[in-house]
């Protein structure tokens, strides 16, 4: 069996290095390796010329974030891989971690209409496969076929939300995922969340405005277009909530973080999808 790895990478060299290490160190060896840059200012291209030379490297123009990157690097997986491998530029892996998700993907397929299986972190406690509702891509084995069959992720999320709304087609088909414990994939930054505190309770957000802007604007409209009314009304509550949070501590950037939520929700209820220029990705 064929795997490609897709990675989507923006300015972290120093991460997708080690990435790669992992990579090259798998006990199964996958069948290529492709790097969609979403027009980093690192040096990717140049470091990646000179130390990676067989790696599958797409440089695209302007950046696309997440939605536009794993659109571009998984239509170009499936076109002779038997399953499409994607990982963010910023985990670690096991060495046997991609020949156990497959071992794993073998077993189960001979009970469940078997759609992908992915990779624990660090706090899964679960030592048998587990079915897993919403799929992010880190870490994520998908079958090829079943790719073909329910599309491409959609671009015009932009940043957040497309893996969200690819997990839910996924399920609309009948397609499962599981965790596979024994496979570890590890992430080692929390990005763009700083952490917060309401009534003695610590939780972790995005603080950027357009992150929030991305995040809300996103869930928002997929869970309208596919009806979870549930999802929705504890994605609007959760907004609320950040409001009331921002607007108690009044950092100096709150009032664009509170516009940034309420611009959101409102183009989410409207479908006003794609790049929004008042929300362009800043370096943090």
């Amino acid at each position: 069996m064929t795997v490609s790895v897709v990675i989507v990478t923006y300015n972290n060299i120093k991460m997708l290095e080690m990435l790669l290490s992992d990579l090259y160190g798998q006990t199964k060896q996958t069948h290529r390796i492709i790097v969609v840059d979403n027009a980093s200012v690192d040096g990717t291209k140049t470091i990646l010329n000179e130390r990676h030379p067989t790696i599958n490297y797409i440089k695209l123009e302007e950046n696309q974030g997440s939605a536009g990157g794993y659109h571009t690097g998984i239509r170009a997986a499936v076109q002779d891989s038997d399953f499409v491998w994607t990982l963010d530029d910023d985990v670690r892996l096991s060495t046997d971690s991609l020949e156990r998700l497959l071992k794993g993907f073998q077993k189960l397929e001979l009970s469940y209409k078997l759609g992908a299986v992915r990779s624990t972190g660090e706090k899964h406690y679960a030592l048998e496969p587990t079915k897993l509702e919403i799929f992010p891509w880190r870490g994520t084995l998908i079958r090829t076929s079943v790719i073909l069959e329910v599309g491409f992720p959609r671009q015009e999320y932009f940043l957040y939300g497309e893996d969200l709304e690819y997990a839910l087609r996924f399920a609309k088909k009948g397609y499962l995922c599981f965790w596979i414990p024994s496979s570890k994939c590890v992430e080692r930054r929390d990005e763009g969340k700083k952490k917060g505190k309401i009534f003695a309770r610590q939780f972790k957000i995005y603080a950027a405005p357009f992150r929030l802007y991305y995040a809300f604007r996103n869930e928002v409209a997929i869970y309208k277009e596919y009806r979870d009314a549930y999802c929705l009304f504890k994605t609007l509550l959760y907004a609320a909530k950040l409001v009331l949070y921002f607007s108690f501590c009044r950092n100096e950037n709150w009032l664009n973080q509170v516009k940034a939520i309420f611009d959101g929700i409102k183009d989410g209820l409207v479908g006003s999808l794609g790049i929004n220029r008042k929300y362009v990705p800043i370096p943090e």
